[in-house]
């Protein structure tokens, strides 16, 4: 009987496995593993600024925890962001996703440099870019247990950049941010709240159908909710239509989403 060794995740597999994991909550470990094979990454985390605020997305690490976010149970350690700004303005200046290598001895946020210390942090990689309007920012650590990255691991990030922050850019948009939009949609009363904010100008009866018509009532149903005829709520749903410039329910959605 003949044998034949078994043959090695290649890094092309491990991207698909990435592709095909987007959307779910699979995605972080896959990452992580594509990272680990191609780089000897042991802990990510992932960051996006929107206009000036940042906010951390997510990650993942070789010990099943993320590894900056709360290195001492008694304690949160904050952070500045410094590098964050510094990556936003590098991205605008280049026009395109670039590794930045920082050293570790000369982290100028204090909480960030003893959480570094305290797993052990002897390198620390970070991945930027810049997708439809936010920056993205992937920091890629490796611990004194595997040394720093080699000039070949920084090659292999360095080409993979641009690949990667699209890939994290779209699973934000279809898995991150979705309990967010959701929440936009969890009953009349939120999205009325949104549409006063929003400020479209609409009487209070357009805007309480414009609501109904976007949680999803049927024109009964709302003739019903709100104790008005159908042919009543027609005509209100025909003036809202005509005074934000749209001809269709599909059209008020894209208008809705525009501003949540």
């Amino acid at each position: 009987m003949a044998t034949m060794p078994a043959l090695s995740v290649t890094p092309s597999a491990r991207l698909a496995s990435i592709v095909g994991s987007l959307g779910t909550d699979d995605f972080e470990q896959e990452t992580l593993r594509y990272l680990n094979d191609t780089s000897g990454v042991e802990h990510y985390s992932v960051y996006r600024v929107r206009g000036t605020t940042p906010e951390f997305l997510g990650g993942a690490s070789v010990k099943g925890r993320h590894a900056v976010r709360f290195p001492n149970p008694r304690r949160k350690y904050r952070r500045s962001y410094a590098d964050l700004r510094i990556a936003r303005l590098a991205t605008q200046e280049c026009g395109r996703a670039l590794l930045m290598h920082h050293e570790i001895e000369r982290v100028d946020d204090p909480e960030l440099f003893s959480a570094l210390r305290h797993f052990d942090i002897v390198d620390r990689v970070m991945l930027c870019g810049r997708a439809v309007d936010d920056l993205y920012a992937l920091t890629l650590l490796r611990t004194k247990e595997s040394g720093a990255f080699s000039p070949a691991d920084l090659e292999t990030l360095a080409a993979t950049a641009e690949l990667l922050i699209a890939v994290f850019a779209k699973h934000a948009s279809i898995h991150w941010d979705r309990p967010k939009s959701l929440r936009n949609f969890e009953s009349v009363e939120v999205i009325e709240s949104k549409l006063k904010e929003a400020d479209w100008g609409l009487s209070v009866r357009e805007m309480q159908v414009s609501a109904r018509i976007l949680y999803g009532i049927s024109a009964l149903g709302i003739s019903l909710d709100l104790g008005l005829g159908e042919e009543t709520i027609a005509t209100y749903r025909k003036r809202l239509y005509a005074r934000l410039g749209i001809g269709s329910r599909h059209e008020l959605f894209q208008k809705y989403l525009s501003v949540i």
